[in-house]
């Protein structure tokens, strides 16, 4: 498939439903994806003729791959898969921890033939530990890794919609696998890459860690706790509207909004007036109370609409019919055509815009591929240049990318990349170095380690001199400021390209760049709420739940650590930069983009179902109250499942039950049956019950849980940092072990702006102590 930054990059696709989303942002992204792995079509497309494969997640996963049916159990199938190991780049499997090896495929019996070869096995909890064999899904990795503590109400857990948890375990094997391949590249040898879902969940929640670990700083609970769609720190919520239901905020505008409310004479609001502004502040519940009321006055979409006028970040709850239909995705053209000789499908997407290597045009599952046209479209010349090998490090080792991003997106992408071996130069102005983006704030902590801090004035009459230093030195810019506000800084692509043309520079505003919605104010319960992730992740009839923590920008953070390696990777054969631009209201419809297609091109609308599984694949697969009072996450994900779990629990379910299309007739009473049985068992022994034999299910984790998980445990995912300000403080680990070396020991977060002004300016800029001191007086550096 030509076009793409990932043209000519080979990959093995050998994963089943937890992994297929790794393959697809490769595939998306052009690489040759030859699928061998297999996973559940999903409900049938209207749209598909008798000629393609017809289900809903066959073409929302699987677009653009070619299928290779290919025996692995079988000699002749074996063989087929060692010769293609010997001419991909890059393998990416599934597979459970020990089968590969016990037919001789793992990956150190395919090095000899292709040292440059990089493998990232997905697994559920990894490759070693006490529960290495255990099973998973979605829901089940949600409630272990920390998500259902967080999401849904007391009473409720309530997963984010649409897979979010193997989604992000996805990006993050694809990142993985674009690092080996980089390091390959670079180090003449290839390496592999154990990946474990758990840890992938449970490291990238925004607050479940930082509020453990920091409570005795913090005015928030040790254990945070469901709270429905009030985020952690109490300025957004849902509430109901006139008419629909909307996400309501004072920021970043609370004196507009306090006099949008007076205006329109709200009595509550007119009692506010005058109160010294350090009560109010003490008062958010009351400020929220009050919004909260005026909200009742007006229909969500006058409420969003008069609300961004007047630059505050409320945000209507949208369908999955309005965000099919909204304006700024058909203005950016984000529901592209697929070419293909059938009827007319659409589907989201590309996950980001490849300014100098678009991502091509979607193609339908049903490419096939012959094993001999495949071996000699993938020959290639394996000698390795000696001279250009470096000596083995992290895998990005070499990489500068300068961070001009703020909170918890740009953040979380460039963490990723300084686990990895980036040098991570964060930019910091000391009048925005405040709350969360404080280095003395626990939240900054959890999501700037691995980088340096440097301060720079962006509005002194030297700073594009200094810029221009810093960027002719860098592989990488990011920022996630509002649309505009780096041209207005005189950083424009254009500028920033003419300084160094090799450069990647990602944009990550709220909306994207241009269109009739970039200029709306955004934060992530903004996004939640336009993207259609709000809505749907909710009980039957409701609306005001969504994600219990900033999901989108964590999704957003890991869609930019993939798009820079990508357009990194394009560079190695153009020799060129490129701008990349992620928008992350396009990011959190591409969350759920199985629903836009379905809505798109079958007509069906998804609403709330709670936790049911919309794909009618999984039966049961809800969360399930214990005798001890706690949360049960149970799933059967075939007819083999079912039939281990009634043998284990000993329910009297009903012999037809067996069958799945019998288990979603009759839904409630496979909930009732779980339902009673899980109030016999406490949820330790409920998970270990099912587990043991073969069935997905996990309690519900929340910190103090993960601490004291004994997988985690095992695989020594919980480190120590000795912090120069917060003293000796636990951390996490990148969410994966590498073969050819040891990510850590990471550096730990800044203990104040500029701490590494002297180092880092020495280093760039050439400047001696003196000058960075006058700098920082005078000024420039502050």
């Amino acid at each position: 498939m030509p076009g793409g930054p990932l043209e000519g990059l080979r990959v093995v696709d050998l994963t089943d439903d937890t992994g297929r989303f790794a393959t697809k942002l490769l595939a998306e992204s052009g690489a040759s994806v030859v699928r061998l792995g297999s996973g559940s079509p999903g409900p049938a497309m209207r749209a598909a003729d008798a000629a393609a494969r017809g289900g809903l997640l066959d073409w929302w996963y699987d677009g653009s791959k070619r299928d290779l049916e290919l025996p692995l159990e079988s000699s002749a199938g074996a063989d087929a898969y060692r010769r293609l190991a010997e001419r991909a780049d890059l393998i990416v499997e599934t597979e459970p921890p020990g089968s590969l090896a016990e037919r001789g495929l793992d990956h150190g019996s395919l090095l000899p033939h292709n040292p440059r070869l990089v493998q990232v096995s997905l697994t559920p909890f990894g490759r070693t530990g006490p529960r290495a064999h255990w099973h998973t899904t979605d829901l089940v990795a949600a409630a272990m890794g920390g998500v259902l503590s967080l999401s849904g109400i007391p009473e409720q857990p309530i997963n984010p919609w649409g897979r979010q948890a193997l989604n992000f375990a996805g990006f993050v094997a694809a990142i993985s696998g674009l690092a080996g391949v980089a390091a390959s590249r670079r180090t003449g040898k290839g390496q592999h890459v154990d990946i474990s879902i758990h840890e992938v969940v449970c490291s990238t929640i925004e607050q479940i860690l930082f509020q453990y670990w920091f409570d005795d700083l913090l005015p928030y609970p040790k254990v945070a706790e469901r709270q429905g769609s009030l985020h952690w720190i109490g300025a957004y919520k849902v509430v109901p509207a006139k008419e629909g239901w909307e996400m309501i905020t004072p920021t970043p505008n609370a004196a507009g909004l306090l006099a949008w409310m007076v205006e329109e004479q709200l009595p509550a609001a007119i009692d506010l007036i005058g109160r010294p502004q350090e009560e109010l502040v003490r008062n958010l519940p009351l400020i929220m109370d009050t919004i909260a009321a005026f909200a009742r006055t007006m229909d969500a979409e006058s409420l969003f609409r008069l609300a961004q006028e007047r630059h505050i970040a409320f945000a209507e709850v949208q369908t999955v019919a309005q965000v099919a239909e909204n304006p700024q995705h058909e203005y950016r053209g984000f529901f592209r055509p697929v070419e293909w000789g059938g009827s007319l499908t659409r589907m989201p997407g590309p996950v980001a815009r490849f300014g100098g290597t678009p991502a091509p045009a979607p193609l339908p599952p049903d490419a096939k591929a012959g094993l001999d046209a495949l071996l000699e479209e993938w020959e290639v010349d394996r000698e390795i240049d000696e001279s250009t090998i470096a000596d083995p490090s992290k895998p990005l080792t070499g990489m500068r990318v300068l961070d001009l991003s703020h909170v918890l997106a740009g953040p979380a992408c460039t963490r990723l990349l300084g686990d990895l071996g980036a040098d991570i130069v964060k930019v910091q102005t000391l009048d925005r170095a405040n709350t969360v983006n404080d280095p003395n704030h626990p939240y900054f902590y959890t999501w700037n380690r691995s980088k340096r801090l440097v301060t720079l004035n962006m509005k002194h009459e030297r700073t594009l001199e200094v810029m221009k230093q810093l960027i002719e030195q860098s592989d990488v810019l990011i920022e996630n400021f509002s649309a505009g506000v780096l041209a207005r800084w005189g950083l424009s692509y254009d500028q920033v390209r003419a300084w160094n043309p090799r450069i990647v520079y990602v944009s990550m505003s709220g909306c994207g760049h241009e269109g009739p919605w970039s200029g709306l104010v955004t934060y992530a319960p903004t996004i939640h709420a336009m993207c259609g992730l709000t809505y749907l992740s909710n009980p039957p009839g409701r609306g005001d739940l969504g994600p219990g923590f900033s999901l989108n920008d964590i999704a957003a953070g890991l869609s930019a650590a993939f798009s820079i390696l990508a357009a990194l990777e394009s560079r190695e054969h153009t020799g060129s930069g490129q701008h990349v631009d992620i928008s992350q209201m396009e990011t959190g419809g591409y969350l759920i983009g199985p629903a836009l297609v379905d809505y798109i091109n079958n007509g069906r609308e998804a609403h709330p179902i709670g936790n049911r599984d919309p794909f009618e694949q999984i039966v049961p697969n809800d969360c399930y109250r214990t005798a001890d009072g706690e949360w049960l996450a149970v799933s059967c994900r075939d007819d083999a499942d079912w039939a281990r779990l009634v043998m284990a629990t000993g329910i009297q379910a009903d012999p037809a039950l067996r069958d799945l299309r019998s288990r979603l007739d009759r839904i409630d009473q496979v909930d009732t049956l779980l339902r009673q049985w899980a109030t016999t068992v406490e949820g330790e022994a409920g998970q270990v019950l099912l587990q043991e034999s073969g069935v997905p299910a996990g309690r519900i984790q929340d910190a103090s849980h993960l601490m004291d998980d004994p997988q985690l445990v095992a695989r020594e995912m919980w480190r120590t940092f000795d912090h120069t300000t917060f003293g000796s403080r636990p951390h996490d680990r990148f969410p994966g072990v590498w073969s050819g070396t040891d990510l850590l020991p990471y550096t730990p977060s800044g203990a104040y702006p500029g701490e590494h002004n002297f180092e880092v300016y020495r280093e760039l800029l050439g400047m001696d102590e003196a000058a960075v001191a006058e700098a920082m007086s005078g000024g420039l550096f502050s």
